[in-house]
This record gives C-alpha cells, structure tokens and sequence, in this order.
C-alpha cells in the first residue's frame, strides 16, 4: 500500500471524529443561533433609555446573527463534504471494479 492509500486511510479516521464532533457540537449550535433572546448575567438590566424594545435587541445582536451564519456555514461546508465523500466513494468503487 502506497504512503497516500494509508494517508487517506488516516483522514477517515480523522473524517470518523469529526462527524461525532459535529454530532455533539451542532444541536447546541442551533440551540444557541435561535435563542431569541440572548442570556444575561443576573443582576438588574442596564438600559441606555426609558424605552425597552427586547424584540428589535435580539433581532439586530450581531452575535445572533453571527452565530446564525456560522450555523448556514456549517450546513453548506457538511453538505458539500457528503457530496465530496460519495463521489469518492463512486471512483473508489469504479476502481475495485476494475473500471
């Protein structure tokens, strides 16, 4: 076997971690990029006037939107990785068949 069969063999094995990574790191993620409202510490809120529009402040927080778009991002980048993985699949099985 050839220096890059066995290193492919190791990115799987990295491929393997990564994905139960993702599995434990990803609901939490979305969890987080939809909480409307983001966690304050305790203690009595600080407001910059007598007007308070929690609405509007959790919309327009650029970490919620931060967050929402690192979670766009991590559905784009593990769809195109399956997409990539199966049409290494497909020459890896066109190879074994001797095609």
């Amino acid at each position: 076997m050839k220096t890059a069969d066995r290193l492919l063999l190791h990115q799987l094995e990295d491929l393997e971690i990564a994905i139960a990574e993702l599995r434990r790191v990803f609901p939490e993620a979305v969890r987080s990029a939809e909480d409307a409202f983001p966690r304050t510490p305790t203690g009595s809120p600080v407001r910059s006037s007598s007007l308070s529009d929690p609405t509007a402040s959790a919309a327009l927080d650029p970490r919620r939107r931060a967050r929402a778009n690192n979670v766009k991002l991590a559905r784009r980048r593990t769809k195109g990785a399956v997409v990539a993985l199966r049409e290494a699949l497909a020459h890896a099985t066109l190879a074994a068949d001797g095609g």
